[in-house]
């Protein structure tokens, strides 16, 4: 069995800056569910969760060998950034899965009010390393944000307190991306 444990770093001196970067994220995901929901039975039909990702990045996203999408995801959503993109589709597929699985559990029999469509809610991205997120320090870091009409890198600054419990108490487990969570009115990176 493996043991899985979260720990959260508060975030110094920031309460606003980041609600534009979860606000375009949960638009994001909002977006991919729509197109989710519209290809599904192309969607189910694929193996693998990164194939059924990369089908669905493949019918919204304009490349060199596919110019002209099914669903311009970027005319929506102008630089937005590949991993927090990817992030959002994989959010998106899980919700209508979830959404379509008590669909059909509901035809079988079950009693009740028929399930609610899908919609973003409460997520919050993940800052993939090195994309989105690079330690600055033992109680720095940076990460790629929306702020001033961009994505731009913000340089926080982390409790110390948080950072020195992680450092000498979680050496020999292996760190995951952070999620960026909001508490209250603070902000946490979970770890």
């Amino acid at each position: 069995m493996e043991i899985v444990s979260t720990y959260s770093i508060k975030i110094k001196g920031y309460n606003d800056v980041f609600k534009p970067t979860v606000h375009l994220y949960r638009q994001a995901v909002d977006w991919y569910i729509e197109v989710a929901l519209k290809e599904w039975n192309d969607v189910a039909a694929i193996a693998g969760s990164k194939a059924r990702m990369n089908y669905v990045q493949r019918i919204t996203t304009s490349t060199k060998d596919h110019p002209l999408p099914k669903y311009n995801f970027t005319t929506a959503f102008y630089k937005f950034p590949v991993y927090l993109r990817r992030a959002a589709i994989m959010e998106a597929i899980g919700k209508v899965s979830s959404y379509k699985e008590n669909c059909a559990n509901r035809n079988t029999g079950s009693q009740g009010k028929p399930p609610g469509m899908p919609k973003a809610g409460n997520v919050y991205p993940a800052f993939y390393k090195d994309n989105m997120f690079v330690r600055a320090g033992t109680y720095e870091a940076k990460v790629k944000v929306w702020i001033r009409n961009t994505w731009d890198w913000l340089t926080v600054r982390l409790k110390k307190s948080d950072a020195d419990y992680i450092l000498h108490h979680c050496t020999t487990a292996t760190e995951c991306v952070p999620t960026l969570q909001k508490r209250g009115k603070e902000w946490f990176l979970d770890f």
